[in-house]
């Protein structure tokens, strides 16, 4: 009989671990998460700002250059979409 006991104490400090493992990787995810969304909202008003500027002629970039940041700024709100 103790050696059930040892038995079912080992295992429930198995799930437990196990438990306390996929909570730790929760609480990174949503922390890396956040920093994220802030990164990335960070990104997209620049970007917005930045393409404003371009079409009023008050900054001159490439075609390319506004395509990349059009496109990286695209991705950007679809992943934070996503996340919604």
């Amino acid at each position: 009989m103790n050696e059930d006991i040892i038995n079912l104490n080992v295992t429930i400090g198995g799930i437990s671990k196990e438990l306390l493992d996929v909570q730790k990787a929760l609480e990174e995810y949503r922390k890396n998460q956040d920093k994220i969304d802030e990164k990335g909202l960070d990104f997209v008003e620049k970007a917005e700002l930045v393409i404003d500027k371009a079409e009023r002629g008050e900054l001159i970039l490439t075609e390319d250059q506004k395509r990349r940041i059009k496109s990286n700024l695209v991705k950007i709100l679809n992943k934070m979409k996503a996340r919604q």
